[in-house]
């Protein structure tokens, strides 16, 4: 595990509290680019059910009602992780 090490000589208060705010901005963006790239990992059925926190005969009732978009390789049932997140902001519009 890597460490960094800040050393805190002479800056003041405003200094301090621009470069902790620029960090955090720095990382949410890093954060929100790795999210986008990692949209299209594809996931298993107990992966999508555990993604939404619920069961697998609730998975497969939102498959079978093309709620949730689902694709077959050979006989397992995949999810794209994108199409998973699609649905679940769908369901949540009112």
């Amino acid at each position: 595990m890597k460490t960094n090490l800040i050393q805190i000589e002479t800056t003041n208060a405003d200094d301090f509290k621009n470069e902790i705010i620029n960090g955090v901005i720095t990382a949410l963006k890093h954060f929100e680019e790795h999210s986008k790239n990692n949209s299209e990992i594809i996931l298993s059925r107990e992966e999508a059910a555990k993604l939404l926190s619920i069961s697998l005969v609730t998975l497969w009732d939102l498959t079978r009602k093309d709620k949730i978009p689902a694709f077959r390789i050979g006989n397992k049932v995949r999810y794209k992780k994108s199409d998973v997140l699609n649905a679940l902001t769908q369901k949540n519009q009112f």
